[in-house]
């Protein structure tokens, strides 16, 4: 998407608090038509307040099942520490208001053919998993849930989950000394097996290990990321643009993308979380410490960058822009 994006009206028709830190949104077309076709993994971009009063969009994977076209569902996690948006949705948000939102995406996709499925979620990141679990019940192919959390009324949709999936679904609580053990889970699956995962950052960065440990091909696991990654050590960075005449400074705790937006530059831009490559832009001058999940090793080395995540080695970046 970008600042100038065609937007889907929409309005909240249902809210419930599902656990003290998540609650539910069924969005409704204001129009009363039926909404745009969907496919499982599909995200749609909310409009926010920040904590700075800044307006922009956050993403929430639409956990409902994607051939439901009276509505689409989310699921807001509060973060006490966040940039304040999730606070603003629960805050602000009640059944009537008016949304004017991007149209969904998808950076998530399902395969295709009739091979099997691990589903891993973690937390919040049941949400793009349900709508998975949806489609393959669908189309009757063979699947595994598995669902971490710190406990039972921690974890969003239990009751509907144990409800719809019940022979392919496994939880595990934290609290009642429950643990998903992902070595043994990668290691005991068919040779065949596609994996699908979303969830905290530790729990995805454990699957990239387990998984170079035994070998299984990058192309059978796809994950879903929600936050950017970020380090103590991010520093502030210039930003020169050569076909803009304009010069920009990203400060230490400020996404790139962000730093662009802010001066008035229009990048494409969709997940923010390094995932989908659309807000990719290529470094004329410059080192980029790369933090996304999609490009290339080759795109890597023809000077392209995901300015939504990634940072700076150097002082300075010259972008084509």
């Amino acid at each position: 998407m970008n600042d100038t994006i065609e937007r889907l009206r929409l309005t909240i028709a249902q809210i419930t608090q599902l656990t003290p830190r998540i609650y539910h949104y069924q969005l409704r077309a204001t129009s009363g038509a039926e909404l745009p076709l969907i496919t499982a993994g599909s995200h749609i971009a909310i409009p926010v307040t920040l904590n700075k009063g800044k307006q922009d969009f956050h993403h929430y994977s639409i956990c409902s099942n994607p051939n439901q076209r009276d509505f689409y569902e989310i699921a807001v996690l509060r973060e006490e520490n966040g940039s304040g948006g999730s606070q603003f949705i629960i805050e602000n948000f009640s059944v009537g208001t008016l949304l004017e939102c991007g149209m969904p995406s998808n950076n998530f996709h399902l395969h295709a053919d009739a091979s099997p499925a691990i589903l891993i979620a973690g937390g919040i990141g049941i949400t793009p998993i349900m709508s998975i679990a949806h489609t393959l019940t669908l189309r009757g192919r063979r699947f595994q849930l598995h669902y971490a959390g710190r406990s039972k009324s921690d974890m969003a949709f239990v009751e509907e989950l144990q409800k719809n999936f019940v022979r392919n679904l496994f939880i595990y609580a934290a609290d009642e000394q429950s643990r998903l053990n992902i070595l043994n889970l990668l290691a005991e699956a068919p040779s065949n097996t596609l994996f699908y995962a979303c969830g905290p950052q530790t729990m995805l960065a454990e699957i990239e290990t387990c998984a170079r440990m035994l070998g299984i091909d990058k192309d059978r696991i796809q994950m879903e990321h929600f936050a950017a990654e970020k380090s103590a050590h991010d520093k502030a960075v210039v930003l020169e643009l050569a076909h803009g005449n304009k010069i920009i400074k990203a400060t230490a705790d400020q996404s790139l993308l962000s730093a662009l937006r802010d001066a008035g530059v229009n990048v494409n831009f969709d997940c923010c979380v390094g995932d989908c490559g659309t807000c990719a832009v290529k470094i004329l001058e410059g080192e980029a410490e790369h933090r996304d999940h999609v490009l290339s090793d080759a795109q890597k080395a023809q000077g392209f960058i995901c300015v939504c995540v990634s940072r700076a080695k150097s002082d300075k970046l010259v972008l084509a822009l």
